[in-house]
């Protein structure tokens, strides 16, 4: 039934919903509850309880963001949870994609790209920074902002996840990528 998975694994997906419900954190890892409710169609209630039931037996499992709880199958690095959380957020993907794209850009590039409120974009920059994605350049009286991690690891997430991003700037980058 599933090659990869031990018996106890199988009996649990054996039930229709919760196999549907695992696929989808498969395939959309790093979604957040609402997520998973709009692409399942499966009752609140009912996703919930089997979403409960998938962590409480370990096959997925989850991360705080904020107020969110995001779903992830349980072979998810840690790192690539933490970027996943941010890639799965169409703003701050945009902005790191624009970074992909453009090395080393101020603040004022970005506002621009994202066509967003200086203090909106200054938000989710910080956050970046914070959580060690981003980091400031200095340069005279000018702030840069560039990578604080590898290209491909967000590259290599993007290709694995592309399916779920449902984002023609996704598109874009990783035909850019790949022909480099």
């Amino acid at each position: 039934m599933f090659p990869s998975t031990t018996k106890k694994e199988q009996e649990i997906l054996n039930l229709e919903s919760r196999r549907k419900i695992y696929h989808l954190v498969k395939q959309f890892s790093g979604c957040n509850f609402r997520e998973l409710e709009r692409k399942s169609n499966i009752p609140r209630s009912t996703l919930y309880y089997h979403l409960h039931y998938l962590t409480k037996y370990q096959l997925i499992t989850t991360q705080k963001d904020g107020n969110k709880i995001r779903y992830f199958t349980q072979n998810v690095l840690t790192k690539d949870k933490k970027i996943l959380t941010f890639l799965r957020q169409k703003n701050i993907r945009h902005i790191l994609l624009f970074i992909l794209n453009h090395t080393e850009c101020q603040q004022k590039d970005i506002i621009h790209f994202l066509q967003l409120s200086p203090s909106t974009v200054f938000g989710y920059l910080s956050r970046l920074v914070t959580h060690h994605i981003l980091q400031l350049i200095k340069k005279d009286r000018e702030t840069y902002y560039c990578l604080a991690i590898e290209e491909k690891e967000i590259i290599s997430l993007l290709i694995t996840y592309k399916e779920s991003f449902f984002d023609t700037l996704v598109e874009q980058t990783i035909d850019m990528w790949t022909f480099r």
